[in-house]
């Protein structure tokens, strides 16, 4: 006698055993957004990992490889450099992203009060004095604002430069030791009075301009807006950037891709509310280039493409921290001194 359930039963259950499974072990659920090049052409992310409340950012800087780690669950990121094989990790819940963007605040407030103690000059004074020494020593920097695409490069050569110059007179010791004779210790003093008596506005932090089309296009079937950023009448890089809503992920994916922007812009907000014309102009909301293009001298130089696949299957191991990397150790504050008070220190100049 065969004591097996009908035929119909043994599938249903067969087919509700398979969903549990698929439900506790979910395979190729991850979302990969990834760009091919075709030329140098940075971007800033090279690959982009979304699997449920994790997910992994890896990005090339200068020839570095660094990744971030994001885990909601536990509410946290870990910044992994490879070359060091080490990483360091920050709790990303909101309370604790508010407390870091003001930590970063209070600390350049606390260095500006220290520089001007031990210079008699403002760090923006300081930074109008080095803009002027940069400028004298390699006139195409006067061209470049701190946020142009190009000042990064264009400062490391300059620095290059002014090193390699010897002074006029005698070895560079010296004459860093006469310098530092004539004014009693304060080696900038001079400089920081000389840019006290012009506007701190004088800065330059940006010597480019954006321009936005007026209407979208489509790649991919994806909406975004064509935008270029110039120097004068030179093009230096052009983006079609989307919106999350418009990059059409599927909803877990975009809710994570949602909660770094917030993140990110949130750890940033301390540092940006004291440096307002350092950072580029941006009216558009949290948006992804969904292709890029290079220019030097003018001239397209390369190319950048996003691609997105969606379901696609990534080892678990992409978002655990590797074994074998060590965990960078910040020095803290005695046991008795606690995080309020600590902030309340630095902003009071300590």
């Amino acid at each position: 006698m065969n004591d097996s359930p009908p035929r119909p039963a043994r599938a249903a259950t067969i087919a509700a055993c398979a969903l549990v499974l698929l439900l506790a072990c979910p395979a190729g659920a991850a979302t990969l957004l990834e760009y091919t090049r075709e030329g140098p052409c940075p971007t800033e992310f090279e690959r982009m990992a979304l699997d449920g409340l994790q997910a992994r950012i890896d990005i090339d800087v200068d020839g570095s490889s660094m990744s971030t780690l994001f885990d909601d669950d536990e509410q946290l990121m870990h910044q992994l450099m490879h070359d060091t094989r080490d990483y360091m990790t920050l709790e990303s819940d909101d309370d604790a992203v508010d407390f870091t963007s003001d930590v970063g605040r209070s600390v350049l407030l606390h260095a500006d009060k220290q520089t001007q103690a031990l210079t008699g000059s403002s760090s923006a004074q300081l930074i109008e004095a080095h803009r002027q020494a940069q400028v004298a020593a390699c006139p195409e920097m006067a061209a470049m604002g701190m946020t142009d695409p190009d000042y990064a490069d264009a400062a490391l050569r300059c620095a290059r430069k002014m090193a390699s110059t010897p002074p006029v007179a005698g070895n560079r010791a010296s004459a860093i030791g006469e310098a530092l004779r004539q004014r009693g210790g304060r080696p900038f003093a001079d400089a920081g009075r000389t840019a006290a008596a012009r506007a701190d506005a004088s800065v330059k932090w940006s010597t480019t301009k954006t321009e936005r089309a007026a209407t979208t296009e489509t790649i991919d079937g994806r909406a975004c807006i064509r935008e270029r950023i110039l120097r004068g009448d030179t093009v230096l890089r052009e983006d079609c950037y989307a919106t999350i809503e418009s990059l059409a992920l599927e909803p877990r994916a975009a809710r994570r891709l949602a909660r770094i922007a917030k993140v990110g812009a949130g750890l940033g907000a301390g540092i940006s509310s004291l440096q307002p014309d350092a950072a580029q102009e941006r009216a558009r909301p949290p948006s992804v280039s969904l292709e890029r293009v290079c220019y030097r001298d003018g001239t397209a130089s390369g190319r950048a493409r996003l691609h997105i696949r969606t379901a696609v299957a990534i080892d678990a191991s992409t978002f655990r921290l590797p074994p074998d990397y060590t965990p960078i150790e910040i020095a803290a504050p005695p046991a008795t001194v606690s995080p309020e008070r600590l902030l309340e220190q630095l902003q009071q100049g300590g």
